[in-house]
């Protein structure tokens, strides 16, 4: 549904596109790796709480994210540096970026621990149809019927995922 929504988008980098799929599958990969953590007996009393969970697991990215960082970007390190120490926007925007970007992801690490790994992966799905027809009213654009289509697959899809075990559970009765 997603794609379908997205389809007449065609003014986009494919590398962004890759970048972001690469991304998605590390994300899923990390939420469920985040849950078997979660489930480890002690895991608690060594580490207090979900927060700090989520905070080494950060960390950790971060540190192993760093030899691409500087492989791929590194010439371009000094630069950014002066940007970033001249242009007050910047700094206020990647900050500001940076601090919602934890915060949505520690809750979501959070959410992760009271629901399951695809439990979370359809709520991903709704939130992107839902980011899709916000944005499309925010900025005016038309919702034409491909991306009406894809985003009533998409509500479809999560509403179905939502009451299936009542379907099921009827259907045997």
């Amino acid at each position: 549904g997603v794609v379908l929504a997205s389809v007449n988008e065609l003014d986009f980098a494919w590398s962004a596109l890759i970048s972001a799929c690469i991304a998605n599958m590390f994300a899923a990969v990390r939420g469920n790796e985040n849950k078997k953590l979660m489930e480890t007996e002690g895991l608690r009393d060594r580490l207090g709480s979900v927060g700090n969970q989520f905070c080494i697991t950060s960390i950790l990215g971060f540190l192993l994210s760093l030899p691409f960082l500087i492989a791929k970007e590194g010439k371009k390190w000094p630069e950014f540096v002066e940007l970033f120490k001249n242009e007050p926007v910047l700094k206020k925007n990647l900050i500001a970026s940076a601090l919602w970007f934890y915060g949505y992801n520690e809750l979501s690490t959070m959410t992760l621990k009271k629901t399951a790994a695809v439990t979370q992966s359809v709520a991903n799905t709704a939130k992107r149809v839902i980011v899709i027809v916000g944005v499309a009213l925010v900025l005016g654009e038309s919702l034409d019927t491909m991306k009406l289509v894809g985003c009533a697959i998409g509500i479809g899809g999560v509403f179905l995922y939502s009451i299936i075990d009542q379907l099921v559970a009827a259907k045997t009765e």
